[in-house]
């Protein structure tokens, strides 16, 4: 079996690399679209797992060759969640439920540094620390993690979790519907980025746009390729929350960029938090906006807050956290 050194699994935990966990367990149709490898169990609450991004992975390999992708890491941590609920927890296979909030931070950049011949690979932690429940059902969770790459500590997250039964689940989605002006909805005919101007070299990776017929600066509309294969790995009923997290992030690099804070596109993400305050519908326009800080933290991270808004109202608002000129990071080290 094929393991890796760790300073994050307890004693007597070995977790190896040699496959993918089942697919329906990550909630993906494609088996290249799975990135958990493994999982284990201690104690009641703590869950551990590994996971590998492939190198040649159309998405997450598309960024700036000095670093790995933490957004990429984000989704492994994303898919670990779905696996040890069924796996170790006993939450069935298509049970809905959803992240209401998540947060992370990265803690060491250096553990994202790609050496251009070695995939990224690590370990990640899970603690249960609270749980809600309606008489026997479990109704939310929060979760608690942490996550190291090359035996460094490389991320801190947090994510909450709602639970509901199919039929409440659809019962719920079609009162959402109802409650907006959907019929009415009319999507603008949207011009994708350039994919330099969002840190991307493929074009079908740019997911924002503005629209065909703007003549200055404006909010940007999402504008995705909805035969996507990482995004649109299988259907949805609404738009999908990675998605609309990486429009966040594209959101937040080109705003910084224009407004010439940020040197390059090819900003490393150290932080990202957002909530996700409704389900986001395709007929209609999701419109993102961003309010850039002028200036970096202590660590040179510099906040963007940014806001996906639909009919008018928020969808998912948040923050993302941009490391300028990771190029600098690395003469640096």
């Amino acid at each position: 079996m094929t393991t890796s050194a760790s300073t994050l699994l307890p004693p007597g935990v070995t977790l190896g690399f040699e496959q993918t966990v089942p697919r329906a367990l990550a909630h993906r149709r494609q088996i290249g679209e799975v990135f958990v490898a493994d999982s284990a169990q201690v104690g009641a609450d703590d869950f551990y797992l590994s996971f590998e991004i492939p190198r040649a992975h159309s998405l997450w390999s598309d960024q700036h060759p000095a670093f790995h992708d933490p957004f990429a890491s984000a989704e492994a941590a994303r898919q670990a969640i779905f696996v040890f609920l069924h796996r170790h927890v006993g939450i069935e296979v298509g049970l809905p439920f959803s992240l209401q909030r998540i947060s992370f931070r990265v803690e060491d950049p250096e553990a994202y540094r790609n050496d251009g011949r070695t995939a990224m690979r690590g370990h990640l932690h899970y603690r249960i620390a609270e749980r809600a429940h309606r008489g026997a059902d479990v109704t939310g969770m929060t979760l608690r993690g942490a996550m190291e790459i090359g035996g460094r500590r490389a991320m801190t997250l947090t994510a909450h979790l709602a639970f509901m039964s199919k039929a409440d689940y659809d019962v719920f989605r079609a009162f959402q519907r109802a409650q907006k002006p959907i019929a009415a909805a009319r999507l603008t005919t949207a011009r994708r980025l350039v994919p330099e101007l969002v840190g991307r070299a493929i074009p079908r990776n740019v997911v924002i746009g503005v629209p065909e017929t703007a003549t200055g600066d404006g909010p940007f509309l999402l504008a995705a390729d909805t035969a996507h294969p990482a995004f649109f790995d299988h259907e949805y009923d609404h738009i999908p929350g990675p998605l609309m997290a990486e429009a966040m992030r594209q959101t937040a690099v080109a705003a910084a960029h224009t407004a010439g804070v940020l040197p390059t596109p090819h900003a490393l993400i150290v932080g990202c938090e957002a909530a996700f305050l409704d389900f986001a519908e395709f007929e209609a326009d999701l419109v993102c906006e961003a309010k850039v800080g002028r200036t970096a933290d202590v660590d040179g991270r510099l906040p963007v807050e940014v806001a996906l808004r639909q009919f008018g109202k928020q969808v998912v608002e948040g923050r993302v956290e941009l490391l300028p000129d990771p190029q600098a990071v690395a003469r640096e080290n």
